[in-house]
This record gives structure tokens, C-alpha cells and sequence, in this order.
């Protein structure tokens, strides 16, 4: 079974997954979607974003890593379940082109005309907030854009490649403040960003920049 319109990202996925809680809410009703499995998509939706953000600090470790990918798995088939059977098979005749867009979901390569995937490189920079806070900043999204995917890590020698910045996380706004640990201080932050569109499409990334965390 195909899974095509599920991003691979895991801050893709949170932003695909909260699109996909919008057209649960708006239009679970309509399309006859059971109390219960509304509310199981809630659930694991709220079990894989505590995930997301316990597995995306600093110092996450590979038990918080394999957390969130079950948490995701989970969530993965409610949504598919939801996909298939209230809007895929329509068996009211009711799911139009925009609620599709509603979940977050494709309708048609017409849909998508003149939405290319993001061509721009985040210029953003960076400064010092409170204790453990590092703030960055950049220009506000651009119309049909979620906003810029932050890829990071903390310590060790600075990295060759933006391959090397494991761990990740949305930005929706234009100055965004990221919290690290006490174990962190004097580490330093290397960071890259990237824009993200609302098809979960990824631009180039930045120039990789570095920050000591104070």
C-alpha cells in the first residue's frame, strides 16, 4: 500500500499530520467519521508530537528516537485508516476537492499548478536569548509555506555536510527561540534552515551557521 502522500521528515510528518487534525475537526462530521476514531487519531496525534519534541532536544538518545517512530507507526494507521475508508471510498459522496486539501492531502496535479517546490535559501541569523536560549531569526514565510525546517546538532567538530545535522524542527514563525539543556552550555549550535512548502517539499538548505549556546 502506497503511503505516497505521507512525508518521510518527522517535522514534515508533524506538520502533515496537525493539516490532516484540521480536516478530522472541519469536515469529521460530514464525512461520517466515527466519535472513536476521531478520538483515537487525537490520541496518538498528542503521543507522537510529546514524542517528536522529547526525541528533537539536544541530548535525545536512541530509546527516545525509537519512541517516536512508534508513536509515528501508530499515528500512520489511524490516518490511513481515516484516508481509505471516509475519503478515498467516499461513501457519501461528499469529499470535494477542497476537503481534500483540507487533510492535507493531494487532488490532482492541476491542484498544484504554479506551487513549485521552494527555490530560496532561509537567510536567518542568530543571537543570544535568556540562560539556554538561542533565537532565530529569519523573514516571514513565504503564502503556501508552513514555514522553514531547522536542522541541527550540538557539539562535537563542526560538520562537513548538512547530512550531519540529525535532529530537526519546524519553524512557523519568524523569530523562533530554541531551548537546550544545562549540559549544553558553551556547546556550540550548528543550524541550517530550509524552507518547507504546504506539500512538505524541502528547498536548499542555508549555509550551516554556528552559535556557542550561553
Amino acid at each position: 500500500m502506497s503511503d505516497k502522500f505521507i512525508p518521510g521528515g518527522e517535522a514534515e510528518f508533524l506538520s502533515f499530520a496537525n493539516k490532516f487534525k484540521y480536516g478530522v475537526d472541519t469536515h469529521g462530521t460530514l464525512l461520517g467519521i466515527p466519535d472513536a476514531l476521531k478520538t483515537d487519531f487525537n490520541t496518538k496525534l498528542t503521543a507522537y508530537t510529546a514524542a517528536y519534541h522529547v526525541a528533537e532536544a539536544p541530548n535525545a538518545g536512541k530509546l527516545d528516537r525509537e519512541d517516536r517512530r512508534e508513536k509515528r507507526e501508530a499515528l500512520t494507521k489511524v490516518i490511513r485508516k481515516i484516508k481509505n475508508a471516509y475519503i478515498d471510498a467516499d461513501p457519501l459522496d461528499v469529499v470535494t476537492g477542497q476537503i481534500r486539501m483540507d487533510f492535507g492531502l493531494p487532488v490532482g496535479d492541476s491542484v498544484y499548478t504554479g506551487v513549485p517546490d521552494p527555490a530560496e535559501v532561509v537567510p536567518f541569523r542568530l543571537e543570544n536569548g535568556e540562560y539556554l536560549h538561542v533565537i532565530v531569526k529569519h523573514p516571514a514565510r513565504p503564502d503556501r509555506y508552513n514555514g522553514a525546517v531547522a536542522s541541527y546538532k550540538v557539539g562535537g567538530n563542526a560538520p562537513a555536510s548538512h547530512k550531519e545535522l540529525t535532529n530537526s524542527k519546524l519553524l512557523t514563525r519568524s523569530r523562533e527561540i530554541l531551548t537546550f539543556e544545562a549540559a549544553d552550555l558553551g556547546q556550540t549550535l550548528y543550524i541550517a534552515l530550509q524552507w518547507q512548502n504546504e506539500k512538505g517539499r524541502l528547498g536548499p538548505p542555508s549555509p550551516i551557521q554556528s552559535h556557542v549556546i550561553a
